[in-house]
């Protein structure tokens, strides 16, 4: 059981987790697609942190999604009618963030994504806009990742 401790620090990160989600999707309205890339994914790293402290207090993530997914056990608190969504979405943010993002520009985070082939979706080119796109799914998977962890938080952590 977590100690009062930790259930307040959790609870801090959740609550970022929604904030920055938030603020994501604002900066995303506006057009500024790397502050609102790295914001989206801060927030799944959020809600995951919240997750793990619940757990142990005591890790060291180095802003890794698919490992601090693994030890905050994330996997346990999905619905199961969830789990490929999350899943899906997980992959999504792992493909797209970094936390070096927010010292990146535009053009760097394109020469990233073409590197990676994110220009693309399949065989075919993504019309427009590639990062806009790409920045609206990451977005929309971190919205999913975070909706998912708070809607799930009362029922995985009573008293």
């Amino acid at each position: 059981m977590a100690t009062h401790r930790q259930r307040a620090q959790a609870e801090l990160y959740r609550d970022a987790a929604v904030e920055r989600i938030g603020t994501a999707h604002k900066l995303y309205e506006i057009g500024r697609w790397v502050e609102s890339n790295y914001l989206a994914g801060l927030a799944v790293e959020c809600i995951l942190r919240a997750y793990r402290w619940m757990i142990d207090p005591e890790f060291d993530s180095r802003h890794n999604i698919d490992r601090l997914y693994k030890l905050a056990k994330f996997a346990d608190v999905v619905p199961n009618h969830d789990a490929e969504k999350i899943v899906a979405a997980l992959g999504n943010v792992i493909a797209m963030w970094s936390n070096d993002h927010r010292f990146s520009t535009v053009a760097a985070i394109k020469n990233r994504w073409l590197r990676q082939q994110l220009h693309k979706r399949g065989k075919k080119w993504i019309k427009g806009d590639f990062l806009k796109e790409r920045t609206r799914e990451l977005v929309n998977s971190a919205t999913e990742i975070v909706n998912t962890g708070v809607g799930q938080w009362q029922s995985s952590f009573k008293n």
